[in-house]
């Protein structure tokens, strides 16, 4: 856990803390929010927690003999579930519950953790959603996905949930595709969407919102009634204007890399301006913060409050990557 005391600080805090009230929740949903070393962090908080040394304030514990046992899988009290194939089954899910119902023989702590939950089928899902439903004292749930979009809401209000910090915004090919998938797999059908006459105002809405907010930053905040909340006020419709928004900086992303697909093509000349006041880094930062918005939105937070959050941060990545 401590070479992750200076990336992960907010989170390593959160853990250790818990450790020493004596707080540990039940389940927790780990979001790794596209972090290279995502499930190391995972694994590390299971030796913390397993760990009789209490893995931070020993050096060398990671290798103890319990440590080098949940590093080679080999430790009774820690059930690791990763996909078999595609998909995780269900199956998997009622063998994990039947092993977890006999007595631990090892010690008074058992953790399962289930890698990629958002393979999970409905029926796996529901599954899960049962064993969540009753808890025991004695056992831990982790879920770990970079998709949290993806799971049941009623799996999701279960755990606490926890998100990775990621400094580093790679626009690797890998990237690229996630956005990319994002924009082709979200609510709105980018065929028809533009075409149909009953969307136009909605899209010039967001074509007003955007034009503002690049030029006057905050002060958007001044006329954010009738710029945001007269036409996306629901929480569904508040979360296909973010979509919207999120599409039209997806299209300065592929003007950067020189692409022609534009959802917003007829608006090019406004994609060509605004891109003159970013670069590539702030571009993809925005991207990240409209999806972070969108799975606020789902989490049910408060419709204000995500707005309000997704401007402030739209608004520090001019300075963040300046």
């Amino acid at each position: 856990m401590d070479d992750y005391k200076d990336k992960q600080n907010i989170l390593y805090n959160l853990f250790v803390n818990s450790v020493k009230k004596n707080k540990i929740s039940h389940a927790y949903l780990i979001d790794g929010n596209n972090n290279e070393d995502a499930f190391d962090f995972v694994m590390a908080i299971v030796k913390f927690l397993i760990c009789e040394n209490n893995y931070t304030m020993f050096d060398k514990c990671g290798n103890c003999n319990i440590c080098k046992r949940i590093d080679d899988n080999n430790y009774s009290e820690v059930k690791i579930i990763d996909s078999d194939g595609l998909i995780i089954k269900k199956e998997q899910l009622l063998e994990l519950q039947s092993d977890f119902s006999k007595f631990g023989v090892e010690g008074n702590k058992r953790i399962y953790v289930i890698k990629d939950c958002d393979k999970m089928n409905k029926f796996a899902s529901n599954s899960l959603l049962k064993f969540l439903e009753e808890p025991n004292d004695n056992i831990i749930a982790i879920l770990f996905t970079n998709n949290v979009h993806k799971l049941l809401p009623t799996i999701i209000s279960r755990c606490q949930y926890v998100r990775l910090k990621n400094e580093k915004i790679l626009y690797d090919g890998k990237t690229i595709n996630n956005f990319a998938n994002f924009c082709c797999n979200g609510l709105i059908d980018k065929d028809n969407f533009i075409n149909d006459e009953s969307n136009i105002k909605m899209i010039n809405s967001v074509i007003d919102f955007i034009k503002y907010f690049e030029e006057n930053g905050l002060d958007i905040f001044i006329y954010l009634k009738k710029l945001w909340y007269n036409s996306f006020s629901e929480r569904d419709n508040c979360i296909l204007g973010i979509e919207l928004i999120l599409n039209f900086y997806y299209d300065i992303f592929n003007f950067y890399l020189g692409f022609n697909n534009y959802f917003f093509a007829e608006y090019y000349d406004l994609i060509k301006e605004i891109s003159k006041y970013n670069n590539l880094d702030k571009i993809i930062k925005k991207i990240n913060c409209c999806l972070d918005a969108i799975d606020n939105l789902k989490f049910n937070l408060n419709i204000n409050l995500v707005i309000d959050n997704l401007l402030i941060e739209l608004e520090e990545s001019k300075y963040e990557y300046s």
